[in-house]
């Protein structure tokens, strides 16, 4: 009896062993942004391209191209979906630990544009500051002020402490850090900037006492 003859479309050539993976929805979305940062450290933002992101992620160029006209555009979604999101930040009317939050929500995004892939990019897509100012930068000073004036309220912040300078204070120490030693940012470095720098600065001698 005769073998079936190939279908169209399926035959692979001698050695190649290689079957393409068929994904949709979230899982071909994240396979291409791993894709992106995989390919900025193989290549550089110069090298980067929509062909190569496509093949890395081994899908076809046209699922690229129908949700993303440029690869800045596809890079500024891909560092928004790795970055923490500040609606995950939960504050719980204590102090300490809500500034605690603010500041290891910043830590995180830390750990994530410290990654060598995006250090690559800094330099030469303007896409990258953008998404980090509106993501992270922006939403950290709110919170971080929203902190102080909710403890004001309460007492625990001395009055006229919850100003949008000092709000910036702390965040401003964790980015210093960030920029200078990234060996030394850690939870622990966390719990030393609320505790040495944030609530000498901003705690109510008249207030209640802390917990």
């Amino acid at each position: 009896m005769a073998s079936a003859p190939d279908r169209p479309g399926t035959h692979e050539p001698p050695g190649h062993d290689a079957t393409p993976v068929r994904r949709r929805g979230r899982a071909l979305e994240q396979a291409i942004y791993q894709a992106v940062f995989d390919q900025l450290l193989e290549v550089g933002y110069a090298g980067l391209t929509m062909d190569g992101v496509a093949a890395a992620a081994g899908t076809g160029k046209a699922p690229l191209y129908r949700r993303w006209s440029d690869k800045q555009a596809l890079l500024s979604d891909a560092l928004r979906d790795r970055l923490p999101d500040a609606d995950d930040v939960e504050l719980v009317g204590d102090l300490r630990r809500d500034l605690l939050a603010v500041l290891r929500f910043m830590f995180s995004a830390c750990t994530v544009t410290g990654d060598p892939a995006l250090q690559l990019a800094k330099a030469e897509a303007d896409a990258t500051h953008d998404v980090v100012r509106t993501r992270v930068s922006a939403p950290a000073r709110r919170m971080m002020l929203d902190v102080l004036r909710a403890g004001e309220a309460r007492g625990d912040v001395r009055p006229g402490a919850a100003t949008p300078l000092i709000a910036r204070v702390g965040i401003a120490v964790v980015v210093y850090q960030n920029l200078t030693g990234r060996d030394g940012l850690d939870d622990a470095f966390i719990e030393q900037v609320v505790d040495e720098v944030l609530l000498p600065l901003v705690r109510n001698p008249d207030g209640p006492a802390p917990g």
